[in-house]
């Protein structure tokens, strides 16, 4: 009887724990802000990255942007499928995309030297950090985890895709 009880106890606890969590939204808590760079230049921006940390392992490990008459116009995905994914942006946000299906892409935070940056996306579906090499650059990568967690994603769900 006793050993019931504190079974019942320990579910109860557990409940209690996870009802009071904050609710995620993808890959993300719910509750906490999310805002794209506000120093962003897409012809700097423009150009082949490597994928080097997502939180879903069938990212795409090499990736090019696309941009004409000044604003970020496309996604290529490199390797694999090769497919172009048709961007928008987001007029007065210029590191905020949109693309064909209406899913929001944003850029979180880029490095002064535009080598290394954060992407997520205000639904939680991705969060990827990517780099314009596959190697180098630790201390770029830890602060883009540090922001990534400070826009609601837990570090510990990235994956390093590019080792």
């Amino acid at each position: 009887m006793r050993l019931r009880l504190t079974q019942t106890a320990l579910v109860l606890a557990l409940c209690l724990i996870t009802a009071c969590s904050p609710p995620m939204v993808g890959a993300r808590r719910a509750d906490a802000p999310i805002a794209s760079t506000t120093r962003f230049e897409a012809s700097r921006f423009a150009g082949p990255w490597v994928m080097r940390h997502a939180i879903d392992r069938t990212a795409p490990r090499n990736l090019s942007f696309e941009e004409g008459g000044g604003q970020i116009i496309g996604l290529h995905y490199v390797d694999g499928s090769g497919q172009r994914m048709a961007l928008t942006s987001d007029g007065p946000h210029p590191a905020r995309f949109t693309d064909t299906r209406g899913r929001a892409l944003w850029v979180l935070w880029v490095d002064d030297d535009y080598r290394t940056a954060l992407l997520g996306a205000p639904d939680g579906r991705l969060a990827w950090i990517i780099d314009r090499r596959k190697t180098g650059g630790a201390d770029r990568i830890d602060a883009a985890v540090r922001l990534a967690a400070a826009n609601g994603y837990d570090p510990n769900d990235f994956i390093a895709l590019n080792p």
